[in-house]
């Protein structure tokens, strides 16, 4: 069982690997501070919000629906404390 954040980071890694994307290049072309995508990375940040995602898939060229379209994303395997 993870976080929603572990669970957004190693989807992220996923579309990442996928693509051949580094963060600083991620954090570019999703329109957001390379710091920003750093502290998600190095799990540093406490919840990332809507719009920082909703950034993220764009520059991934994915909808959020996608994104989210993962079983590590039901609630039966996440921690949600």
């Amino acid at each position: 069982m993870n976080t929603i954040n572990i669970a957004v980071i190693d989807r992220l890694l996923h579309y990442m690997g996928e693509r051949n994307l580094t963060q600083y290049k991620l954090a570019q072309i999703s329109g957001l501070p390379f710091a920003t995508v750093k502290s998600i990375m190095q799990r540093r940040c406490n919840g990332i919000s809507l719009r920082t995602l909703i950034l993220l898939c764009s520059g991934l060229g994915i909808t959020v629906s996608e994104f989210l379209d993962d079983a590590s994303f039901l609630p039966e395997n996440l921690i949600l404390d």
